[in-house]
């Protein structure tokens, strides 16, 4: 199986190479990672600039690396595209800080996965809590063992995985979960006469079901996550209601 593996904390990021560490066992490893940070740049493509190309040849021994100056979903088209890399699987991560519920739209950790899926290869996508990579590393391997299959790998969905919060040492163990609600509060404060965006998280209680009370609760969470965002019981609902307009 050949891998590629992608983030958006760049290629000196702590998380992509110890996934590409784990990800040897299953594989041949390649890494396409952005240059610099592109944390929170979302699904954003470079069609205006150009992009250099650098080759990381001390990445780690036995992978295949470079460092794109542009962003996670660059990265994966570039690796298909203008490297012709031939790959079966995109693995992103591990992000630097949780990637749950509807915080995942800014996501460029899910971006690189959910790229590699428009571009009909299955991806998954793996985070964790800020500076906290210690459960990742104990346990990163029995999650890839149970992911790592083609019975369960899909051209249709990201495979988006959650470790649980830095308070826990270790994992109470792995949910399948839906996604749930993590809205970025917004709070915009002016330094001199340029304004900086600063937030948190809103606090929602949560159902069970999801991936961020798996996250709060101590859980890994694996969540699939589809590209077509169609709401199609609303469509339903117009057609009912402007039945002209079938």
């Amino acid at each position: 199986m050949n891998i590629l593996v992608v983030n958006d904390d760049s290629i000196n990021a702590y998380g992509i190479k110890l996934l590409a560490k784990k990800l040897m066992k299953y594989g041949h490893v390649y890494v396409v990672a952005p240059h610099t940070e592109q944390s929170a740049i979302g699904h954003g493509i470079t069609i205006h600039d150009s992009m250099k190309l650098h080759i990381q040849s001390d990445f780690l021994e036995g992978v295949e690396a470079w460092s794109l100056e542009g962003k996670p979903a660059d990265c994966v088209k570039f690796a298909l595209y203008g490297l012709n890399l031939s790959i079966d699987l995109v693995v992103s991560g591990v992000n630097d800080g949780p990637n749950l519920g509807t915080d995942i739209m800014y996501s460029g950790t899910l971006a690189g996965a959910s790229e590699a899926i428009i571009c009909n290869v299955p991806a998954i996508a793996f985070s964790t809590d800020f500076d906290s990579f210690k459960i990742v590393e104990d346990e990163i391997e029995s999650v890839l063992d149970k992911v790592i299959d083609e019975s369960v790998l899909s051209k249709n969905s990201v495979i988006n995985v959650n470790f649980p919060k830095s308070e826990f040492i270790k994992s109470k163990g792995i949910k399948v979960t839906e996604q749930g609600l993590r809205p970025f509060l917004h709070k915009f404060e002016l330094e001199g006469d340029v304004y900086w965006a600063r937030g948190t998280w809103g606090v929602i209680d949560n159902k069970e079901s999801t991936d961020v009370y798996a996250y709060e609760n101590g859980y890994i969470s694996i969540t699939p996550i589809q590209i077509n965002r169609t709401n199609f019981q609303y469509i339903k609902k117009l057609k009912e209601k402007f039945p002209d307009l079938r």
